[in-house]
Formats: structure tokens, C-alpha cells, sequence
């Protein structure tokens, strides 16, 4: 089974997705908020295979509204702005819950908030992960390993003529409750001094996107 979850940032064209899409077809179709737009253009381009089955989120950064009356037969799952999953976390999460051994492929989420950026690389340390993620120009694959993860990129332009980048990336990745950290800010945007493994980085968080339980 393959599901596929479009969400917001940015996301390859469909012409540039073509020779994926040729190969793998989805069984399952997911819109997170403002990835219902981007998964519009796919629609028009590959025909109804790409309607919506589920369109969920907050909503707060969708734009053509009018699409929930197009895609009207999808089923909804509406949720608060305020609230501790950003939309891709929890469609993936939705996804997982759908088909436990299901393939899925996560298209967009490139560029706009760093915080969402962040929480999908973040999403590789959990169960619910992408096992495809889908760039503007390139194709993440998970590589499950043991106690190590890994992924493989490849360039979307030169995937499909077996001329793809080998390149191979170890990155250690940690859960929220093995982050440790200090607030340095006290306001509803938090900004937390986070603490890896021989680096550190400032990063601002929202604070209902990471808990403080999540951190101390």
C-alpha cells in the first residue's frame, strides 16, 4: 500500500515528480493544510488517482479555500493552530495509523517556517517517519540500518536515468525526550538553547511545538 501526503512549502513540480509517479501510484492520498494546493496542481496533471481521501490541519495557511468545496467528498480532520504536532507530523502519524507496513511518501515541505523544516527531519527519529521524501529537486529515501538510520539522495533530474548521486548521509538523530536544553526567552515564542552531541544550536520553537517536559 502507498499512501502519499502532500503538504505545505515547497514541493517539485509535477513534471519534475513525473517519472516517480509513473512508477508508484498511490493507494491513499493525504492533503496537510496548504499541501492540499500543491496536490490541486497534481490532480490536474495526473488525473484522479491524486484526489484528496483526507484533508487535515489547521488550515491557517491554506489560501484557495475553494478547494474544500472542489475536494468536498475527502473526509476532514480538523485541529486547533494551538497544538503540539505541526500538520505534516500528524499526517504522517494519520498515515502510519492507516497502513502500519504502508509505504509512505511525503511530497513538499521545502522552504517556508524553519520550525516545520525542522520537525519533519525531526520525524526520521519516530515511528511514524516518511520512507520518501519528495524535494523540490530531490528524493530523500530512509534506509532503516539497526540503531542506525541513513538516507540516500538523489537528484529528481537524473534519479530515473539510473545516473542518481550515491551519496549517503549518517545523521544522528535524536528524540524530543533525549534533547536537553535552557530557555533563554520567556515569551509565547521561546527561543531554547538545544544541546547536541559536540555542537550547539540556537534555534527558536514555539512553545506547544516542544513541551518543556519534552526538554528537561
Amino acid at each position: 500500500m502507498n499512501i502519499f501526503i502532500f503538504t505545505g512549502g515547497e514541493a517539485p513540480s509535477p513534471e519534475t515528480a513525473k517519472p516517480f509517479f509513473e512508477k508508484c501510484k498511490p493507494d491513499y492520498v493525504i492533503a496537510a493544510d496548504s499541501g492540499l494546493e500543491t496536490l490541486d496542481l497534481y490532480a490536474e496533471a495526473f488525473g484522479e488517482d491524486f484526489a484528496p481521501n483526507l484533508i487535515l490541519g489547521d488550515m491557517d495557511s491554506l489560501k484557495n479555500l475553494s478547494l474544500l468545496e472542489k475536494y468536498k467528498n475527502a473526509k476532514r480532520e480538523l485541529f486547533p493552530s494551538d497544538k503540539d504536532f505541526t500538520d505534516t507530523e500528524l499526517a504522517l502519524s494519520t498515515a502510519r495509523e492507516i497502513g502500519k507496513t504502508a509505504s509512505v511518501v511525503l511530497v513538499g515541505g521545502n522552504g517556508g517556517c524553519l520550525d516545520h523544516l525542522i520537525s519533519i527531519y525531526d520525524s526520521f527519529s519516530e515511528d511514524f517517519h516518511a520512507d520518501v521524501w519528495l524535494c523540490v529537486n530531490q528524493a530523500v529515501y530512509f534506509l532503516a540500518e539497526k540503531n542506525r538510520r541513513k538516507f540516500l539522495i538523489c537528484s529528481l533530474k537524473t534519479e530515473f536515468q539510473f545516473r542518481a548521486l550515491q551519496i549517503i548521509l549518517t545523521i544522528p538523530l535524536l528524540r524530543r525526550k533525549d534533547l536537553s536544553g535552557t530557555v533563554l526567552e520567556k515569551k509565547e515564542w521561546q527561543v531554547f538553547q538545544i544541546e547536541f552531541p559536540k555542537k550547539i544550536f540556537c534555534i527558536k520553537i514555539r512553545l506547544n511545538f516542544l513541551q518543556k517536559k519534552d526538554l528537561f
